[in-house]
């Protein structure tokens, strides 16, 4: 049996799938699994199929359904996970240009809908840093260089590995291992994605709004970190302007969405991070018949 269950922000589907056991008690010997992930930050719809519908292959018949996303950016940051859930690595002040007849938003707003635009289509996404699949990656890589350490000499590993000009220690071997590493990609479509508005708020508004949202994560995700850091940053300035974008895009399956949002920020020039993400259908599974 498939349910469709409305993913509260903050919550893993794991988490998820638990409180909808605990809310229904006659499902608690059933076998359960979900059919897609939603990042901690995201919220909507996530599949769970329980009894036949958690085989390999009803899983992967999901996994390949089309997805439809509502999504808020935050313009002028990027993060190292590409979300509000990240450590911040690089910061830009918008450089919005005043015209005769337009105010510097509306220009800005048009040079985001331009570049939105080269974003629909078929393209190659190379998986974020912070995914399921590239940690998994991390952990095979790293196996793969214990294994080759444990077969090699130190002279061997000096040989082969020229670029080594500091000590030839474990560490320093894992760390060229992992920083040669390619990161994959996969191939996506992206069949519509509308800009709709330019919003704005305030520094200290902003951090209102991670406080809340960030403190809702469980587990560890780096959280009191990550709140310490945008603090420090938001606060220096805060009555300054932080721009918004809201989003709707529908995807194949597999997309990023949080990548697409690095990706036009970086193409921007300013840089962008995504601040919520909604998903509102999976395949025919819509967000209004979610139990929540």
């Amino acid at each position: 049996m498939i349910f469709n269950l409305y993913k509260e922000r903050g919550e893993t589907p794991l988490e998820r799938i638990e409180r909808f056991v605990k809310e229904n008690p006659n499902l608690k010997d059933e076998k359960m699994t979900y059919l897609g992930r939603l990042d901690p930050l995201a919220e909507g719809v996530l599949l769970v199929g329980s009894g036949k519908d958690t085989s390999q292959s009803r899983r992967e018949e999901f996994f390949g359904l089309d997805k439809e996303y509502d999504f808020v950016c935050i313009f002028g940051f990027a993060t190292d996970t590409y979300d509000v859930l990240g450590k911040v690595i690089k910061i830009n002040k918008l450089n919005l240009q005043q015209a005769h007849d337009e105010n510097s938003s509306t220009i800005f707003e048009n040079e985001v809908r331009k570049v939105v635009m080269i974003y629909e289509g078929k393209r190659e996404q190379k998986y974020p840093e912070y995914s399921s699949k590239m940690i998994n990656q991390r952990k095979s890589v790293k196996n793969q260089e214990k294994s080759s350490r444990e077969q090699l000499s130190d002279r061997d590993w000096r040989e082969s590995e020229g670029i080594f000009q500091q000590k030839n220690t474990p560490v320093a071997r894992e760390n060229l291992f992992l920083d040669s590493y390619e990161a994959p990609t996969k191939k996506i479509t992206v069949y519509r994605m509308q800009f709709h508005k330019l919003e704005t708020l305030n520094g200290k508004e902003l951090f209102g709004r991670l406080l809340m949202d960030i403190s809702k994560v469980k587990g560890d995700f780096r959280q009191n970190e990550i709140l310490l850091l945008w603090k420090e940053i938001i606060l220096k300035y805060p009555k300054r302007e932080i721009f918004l974008g809201k989003f709707s895009a529908y995807v194949s399956s597999g997309t990023y969405i949080r990548s697409l949002v690095n990706d036009i920020g970086e193409t921007l020039g300013c840089g962008a991070t995504i601040l919520s993400i909604k998903r509102t259908r999976v395949g025919d599974y819509k967000i209004e018949n979610s139990i929540k």
